[in-house]
C-alpha cells in the first residue's frame, strides 16, 4: 500500500515468490538501524506483510567493491525522454509505458472524518467551498505559505512551520495539532489541514491523529488515509516518525485517547 500505481504493485507482489534482499548504500548492521532510517521503515513494512526479508551486509557500496562486474549502471534517465525531436530511443529492458502517478495537482479537498478535512494550497484559498463545509479551523503546516483569509477573522488559524524535508521533526507537533483538532471537533466546526500539497507533511500529521484516536497501527491508518486520498505519500522520515509514534502508543509512553470515539471511522478500532 506503500506504492501508488497498479504496475507497481504487480510487479511488487511478484518478488514475494522468492527471497528479498534488501539494501541501502553501505549498513554493516542492521541491528543498529535507526527507526527513522528507511532501511529500518523498509524491513519492518515487510515483516509486517509475514516476509523475512534479507540485509545485503555493507550495503551497495560493499557489494560494488566485492562484485563490481555483476553491477550495471547503464540505465540513463536521459535516454527515457520522448519529448521533442531527436531523442534518443528508450533501452530494451525498459516498459513501453511508465505507470502513471497520482494526480496530485487535480486532487479534490477530502474529507478524512465528517470534520477532518485534508488539502492543498488551493483548497485553502477556497473560501466558498471551505464555509459550505462548515470549516472553521485551518492547520497550515508549512514555512512559507500564507495564511489565508486570516485577515477576514472567518478562521482559527494555527500554523506549524514545517518543511517536507528528510531532516524536518514533525512529530514535535503532533500534540499542538491534535489539540486544535479536537478543539473544532468540540466547537462543531470542520477544520482543514493543508500543507502544499496535501501529500507529506498535512498527512503524517492526519495519520498520527487516526493513530492517537483508535487502536489503528501505523499501517491501518496509513490505510485508511489512503483510501480516502489516494495521492498521500509522507516521506519516509516521516514515515519513520510515525512507526516511533506507534510505538510510544504501544508501550503507554504516549497515552491514547478513546473516547469519546471518533465517527467515521469505518473498520473496527
Amino acid at each position: 500500500d506503500l506504492i501508488s500505481c497498479r504496475e507497481g504493485k504487480d510487479s511488487f507482489k511478484r518478488i514475494f515468490s522468492k527471497e528479498i534482499i534488501v539494501y541501502d548504500e553501505n549498513t554493516n548492521e542492521p541491528s543498529r538501524v535507526m527507526p527513522s532510517q528507511p532501511l529500518h521503515i523498509v524491513l519492518e513494512s515487510l515483516k509486517r506483510e509475514g516476509k523475512e526479508p534479507l540485509v545485503l551486509k555493507g550495503g551497495l557500496s560493499s557489494f560494488k567493491q566485492n562484485h563490481e562486474n555483476l553491477c550495471d549502471n547503464s540505465l540513463q534517465l536521459q535516454e527515457c525522454r520522448e519529448v521533442g525531436g531527436g531523442a534518443s530511443a528508450a533501452p530494451s529492458k525498459l516498459p513501453q509505458s511508465i505507470p502513471t502517478t497520482p494526480d496530485i495537482e487535480n486532487a479534490e479537498l477530502t474529507p478524512i472524518l465528517p470534520f477532518l478535512f485534508l488539502g492543498n494550497e488551493q483548497d485553502a484559498q477556497d473560501l466558498d467551498t471551505m464555509q459550505r463545509l462548515n470549516i472553521g479551523y485551518i492547520i497550515n503546516v508549512t514555512t512559507h505559505l500564507p495564511l489565508y483569509h486570516y485577515e477576514k477573522g472567518l478562521f482559527n488559524y494555527k500554523r506549524l512551520p514545517a518543511t517536507d524535508s528528510n531532516k524536518q521533526n514533525l512529530r514535535q507537533y503532533f500534540e499542538e495539532a491534535f489539540e486544535f483538532i479536537e478543539e473544532a471537533h468540540q466547537c462543531g466546526k470542520g477544520l482543514l489541514i493543508h500543507c502544499q500539497a496535501g501529500v507529506s507533511r498535512s498527512a503524517t500529521i492526519v495519520i498520527a491523529y487516526l493513530m492517537k484516536h483508535t487502536r489503528m497501527t501505523m499501517t491501518d491508518a496509513y490505510k485508511f488515509v489512503k483510501g480516502k486520498r489516494p495521492i498521500i505519500s509522507p516521506n519516509l522520515n516521516f514515515m519513520g516518525q510515525l512507526l516511533e509514534f506507534e510505538e510510544d502508543l504501544n508501550n503507554g509512553v504516549t497515552p491514547r485517547i478513546l473516547t469519546p470515539k471518533l465517527m467515521g471511522v469505518e473498520t473496527v478500532v
